[in-house]
């Protein structure tokens, strides 16, 4: 009886140290990250370099806002005053799903994207957003996006 109980209590003290998922460090390199940071410009930055063009190819240093709940595979970021949607290149890689308020610097492109009323929705649960939230979600919606190659997480 007496190993039982030394063997249950180490056992939750081992539980115990490994931490909750909250409370585990996002900094790291996510996807490929063969990029210098320091050429990272600023969302105003972004925002004048996409002036007339249909895409910029950039690196770029913000804050994220959101991060996907389900599994890390997106996150928001403001740029400008714009919320930026992040994607990450081929699904190759995710960011941890505590990232939100944390500094990012991102490489590769930023364009306008029409994000699909399927797509929106979609996002919108993977955000946990409520019932009403998501049955408001009717029209298509026209979003800054960034397709990101790699993601510094500071």
């Amino acid at each position: 009886m007496k190993n039982i109980v030394i063997i249950a209590t180490l056992a939750v003290a081992f539980y115990s140290c490994g931490g909750s998922e909250e409370s585990k460090t996002v900094a790291g390199n996510y996807g490929n990250t063969e990029w210098k940071t320091d050429a990272a410009i600023t969302g105003d930055a972004l925002m004048k370099e996409l002036e007339g063009k249909d895409s910029v190819y950039a690196t770029f240093a913000g804050t994220v806002s959101a991060a996907c709940q389900a599994k890390g595979c997106w996150m928001t970021m403001d740029v400008a005053g714009n919320e930026m949607f992040v994607k990450f290149k081929d699904y190759g890689f995710f960011v941890p799903k505590n990232s939100a308020d944390h500094d990012a610097i991102l490489h590769g492109w930023a364009y306008q994207d029409t994000v699909s009323v399927k797509d929106r929705i979609e996002y919108a649960k993977d955000a946990n957003a409520s019932e009403e939230e998501i049955a408001a979600i009717t029209e298509p919606e026209i979003k800054l996006t960034f397709m990101a190659e790699g993601v510094v997480m500071k």
